[in-house]
C-alpha cells in the first residue's frame, strides 16, 4: 500500500526536475557570435547607405531672397548664381558661393544659409549710392565705386558727381564732405568735384561758383575762402564766377561779365580784389586740363 504523502510528493518532484531542465539551457558561444556579426552587418549596411545617399544626393537648389532688391537686381543675381549649387545640400561650398555673389560690384553684403525646404538661400543687400562717379558709375558712403545694374534713377541723376582715379574715390568723397561742411554757412554745396592726376581740385557749387585749388595747403585755402565769402566778399558773392586758389600768397577771381563796374568799385575799397580784372577764366582752365592733361580719369 502506497502512502498518501508519497503520492503527492512524486508530481512535485517531477515538476522541479522539469524546471531545472529548462533553466540549464544556455546559448552556445558560436550563437552569440553569430548574433553580434548580424548586428554589425546591419549597422555597416545602414552607414554605407547613409554615405551613398550623402554623396549621391542631387545638387542643392539655390533660392534668391527678393527682399530689398529691384527686379533688375534680382534677375542679375539669379543669373550669376544659377539655379543649382555645384554640390548637394550637405557639401555645397557656401564660402565660394558667397565670393561669387560679392563679385557683383553693386552688392554690399550677402548671407547664405542652408534651408531644408528651399535649399541654399541667398540674401543680398545692395549698395546705396551717395554720389555719381563719372557718368556711368556710382559710389557709396565708403567711397566704393560700383556699376549699377540698371540705368540711373531720376534721384541718382541728381547726386553730386565725383571724377578722378577710381582708386582715389574715398579721398574724393572725403574732400567733398569736408568742403560741404566748410561752405554750409553760405548755404551752398558741391555738385561736381574733380581730382586730377596732378592733384589739382576742380569744384563746382550748386550756386554756380567754381573753385580751383592745388594740393598745397588745400584745406587751409578752402577754409579761408569760405570765411572770406561769408565776410569781406559777402556783398560780391553773386558777382563771382570763379576763384583760383593756386597761389602761395593770394588768389584771383573771375567775375561775371556784367559785374565790371561793381568789381572796379570793390577793388578800389578792398586790396584783396586788386587782381580781379586780370583773373583767368576758370571754366576755360577746367576744359584745358581735362582735354590736354587727361585730368579726368574714369577707369
Amino acid at each position: 500500500m502506497v502512502d498518501g504523502t508519497t503520492l503527492h510528493a512524486l508530481p512535485e518532484q517531477s515538476n522541479s526536475e522539469a524546471t531545472d531542465t529548462r533553466g540549464d539551457f544556455v546559448i552556445p558561444s558560436w550563437g552569440r557570435y553569430l548574433v553580434y556579426i548580424m548586428l554589425a552587418l546591419i549597422v555597416a549596411a545602414s552607414v554605407a547607405f547613409a554615405i551613398r545617399s550623402y554623396q549621391n544626393a542631387p545638387n542643392a537648389n539655390i533660392y534668391i531672397d527678393p527682399t530689398g532688391l529691384s527686379p533688375a537686381q534680382y534677375q542679375a543675381l539669379k543669373s550669376t548664381m544659377g539655379e543649382q549649387a555645384s554640390g548637394n545640400y550637405f557639401i555645397a561650398d557656401i564660402q565660394s558661393m558667397r565670393n561669387i555673389a560679392l563679385s557683383l560690384s553693386w552688392i554690399d553684403e550677402v548671407s547664405l544659409v542652408r534651408d531644408w525646404q528651399r535649399g541654399i538661400v541667398i540674401t543680398a543687400l545692395p549698395k546705396k549710392a551717395v554720389a555719381k562717379f563719372g557718368t556711368e558709375r556710382l559710389v557709396d558712403a565708403e567711397g566704393q565705386v560700383f556699376v549699377p545694374v540698371e540705368s540711373m534713377a531720376a534721384d541718382e541723376q541728381q547726386l553730386v558727381t565725383l571724377q578722378g582715379n577710381k582708386g582715389q574715390a574715398p579721398v574724393i568723397m572725403q574732400q567733398m564732405q569736408q568742403v560741404n561742411q566748410w561752405f554750409a554757412p553760405l548755404d551752398i554745396k558741391v555738385v561736381d568735384i574733380i581730382l586730377t592726376p596732378r592733384m589739382t581740385w576742380l569744384i563746382r557749387f550748386d550756386d554756380g561758383l567754381r573753385v580751383i585749388v592745388d594740393n598745397e595747403n588745400t584745406a587751409q585755402k578752402l577754409l579761408n575762402l569760405s570765411q572770406l565769402l561769408g565776410n569781406q566778399l559777402s556783398q560780391q558773392r553773386d558777382k563771382i564766377q570763379a576763384v583760383d586758389l593756386r597761389y602761395k600768397n593770394g588768389f584771383t577771381i573771375t567775375w561775371h561779365a556784367n559785374a565790371d563796374e561793381s568789381v572796379s568799385n570793390a577793388a578800389a575799397n578792398n586790396p584783396n580784389l586788386a587782381q580781379a580784372a586780370e583773373a583767368p577764366n576758370l571754366e576755360g582752365i577746367a576744359e584745358t586740363v581735362a582735354l590736354n592733361d587727361a585730368d579726368v580719369v574714369l577707369d
